[in-house]
């Protein structure tokens, strides 16, 4: 009788357990949106004036790295094949 009543006591603590790690869980879910929506006031976005800038600053930059690359593709290419002709 008395191992029914420890086990029935062990059973009870467990429940209550589970249903505190339930709503802790639920708060953390809803501090996480919360604490999302505070941060994404804290946030200050660029003027478009700044915005425009910065993106035809980004298309030129990779423009100018992209010809490089480029130039240094046709300086491997030509390379390679008068190698190649050499060798045959």
């Amino acid at each position: 009788m008395q191992e029914n009543n420890e086990q029935s006591k062990n059973v009870s603590s467990d429940s209550s357990k589970n249903q505190k790690s339930n709503k802790k869980e639920a708060k953390k879910k809803g501090n996480f949106f919360a604490d999302h929506k505070a941060e994404f006031k804290k946030i200050t976005w660029p003027t478009r004036k700044v915005l425009i800038k910065q993106t035809f600053t980004v298309i030129v930059i990779s423009l100018i790295v992209g010809v490089i690359i480029f130039g240094y593709d046709l300086g491997i290419d030509f390379i390679l094949q008068n190698l190649i002709k050499l060798a045959a």
